[in-house]
């Protein structure tokens, strides 16, 4: 392959970079100072978060499950505990208005934070 091909290649993958980091910017949530909306956008953040760490306590639970490192007992003290805070999570969400699809945030290249 000829350098001017190279570099001609080169260029299109940028643009083509550049188009798509622009059309994720254009799609991202943006938070909104309106007074009116600080407080749905700070509950939508922190909400997205404690159910972000609530997968990740299911996730450890399951696997410790499964190891057989947790009691019978232990086991329904956790899943009951996490059903509750799922339970609390979303009955938040709906006081603000959201619903749980709205607490699975956008993170750019990162993907979907849940």
């Amino acid at each position: 392959m000829k350098k001017k091909d190279v570099v001609a290649m080169q260029v299109r993958e940028l643009e083509s970079l550049r188009k798509e980091i622009e059309r994720r910017v254009d799609q991202a949530p943006r938070w909104n100072a309106d007074p009116k909306d600080v407080q749905k956008s700070v509950a939508r953040l922190v909400l997205a978060l404690i159910e972000f760490l609530r997968k990740l306590l299911e996730k450890q639970a399951i696997r410790r499950m499964e190891a057989g490192t947790l009691s019978a007992e232990e086991t329904e003290a956790i899943g009951l505990a996490l059903m509750r805070l799922e339970e609390t999570v979303h009955d938040l969400a709906r006081r603000f208005g959201l619903k749980p699809e709205d607490l699975n945030l956008d993170l750019g290249p990162l993907g979907r934070l849940i």
